[in-house]
């Protein structure tokens, strides 16, 4: 479902050139480098390459984690930048976080309640509400939950529905850039003929230099989201933390 503004080449424009490349990618390897490199090194492209497609097709249709009607009724969550290990330490056993004497049934129904009446918590173009965290996508024309960020690669959202999922792609697709840049280099004759080998053939210099970025890409994709995971953030948090009121309520 995409926005009335969105152009369909706007959203899997570049997912199609990314499929579009790995294809050609292996089909190039397949032609002009797997029987330079060692049988060691062309089972680990297979195996990555067989890793990384499914991976990354998986990122593009999977649900991110719309929010519908019913789900938003029955979605609530606490919250701290720092993480559980925080409201471990700080919250006293027994109580439920609010500090009052409700029962957590109870608490989680009025939270309810009381979100559902909260303009500032309502999709006024889903008209569901939204869950803290959870943010509208203007190009998929939803609301999704824990959102980190829409993909352009993938054409899709990630969310608290696949982003270990796409956590994993990116590890796969870090592996498997670095691997084909390795292979490359071994069909352009060596890491110490690189320059030669790109005068020699401009072709394999082309995908050297497409690899290169992408490797150096995927590796500052990877780390980041790295440290999002791990200080428990979202990339849309990260950026906007300000307009969030749940990273001043402590």
């Amino acid at each position: 479902e995409l926005n009335e503004d969105t152009n369909i080449l706007d959203r899997w424009g570049l997912t199609i050139a990314g499929e579009i490349a790995f294809v050609v990618t292996y089909v190039s390897y397949w032609i002009l480098i797997n029987d330079k490199v060692s049988n060691i090194t062309a089972t680990f492209v297979q195996v990555l390459f067989f890793i990384y497609f499914p991976l990354f097709n998986l990122c593009v249709f999977t649900d991110p984690g719309r929010i519908t009607a019913t789900s938003a009724t029955t979605t609530t969550r606490n919250f701290h930048p720092h993480g559980s290990y925080y409201q471990t330490v700080e919250s006293k056993p027994g109580m439920p976080l609010g500090g009052d004497n409700r029962t957590t049934d109870e608490t989680d129904d009025k939270d309810v309640e009381s979100s559902s009446t909260d303009n500032n918590n309502m999709c006024t173009t889903c008209h569901t509400v939204k869950p803290i965290r959870s943010k509208h996508c203007r190009v998929c024309n939803i609301c999704v939950d824990i959102m980190d960020h829409h993909c352009v690669f993938t054409g899709n959202c990630v969310g608290n529905g696949n982003r270990f999922l796409f956590y994993v792609m990116i590890i796969s697709a870090v592996a498997s850039h670095l691997l084909i840049l390795h292979c490359i280099v071994i069909g352009m004759g060596g890491y110490r003929n690189i320059s030669q080998g790109m005068d020699k053939d401009s072709y394999l210099g082309i995908l050297f230099v497409f690899h290169s970025l992408a490797s150096l890409f995927m590796m500052a994709n990877l780390g980041f989201q790295t440290y999002l995971i791990s200080n428990n953030l979202t990339t849309n948090e990260f950026w906007n933390w300000k307009r969030y009121h749940h990273f001043h309520a402590y």
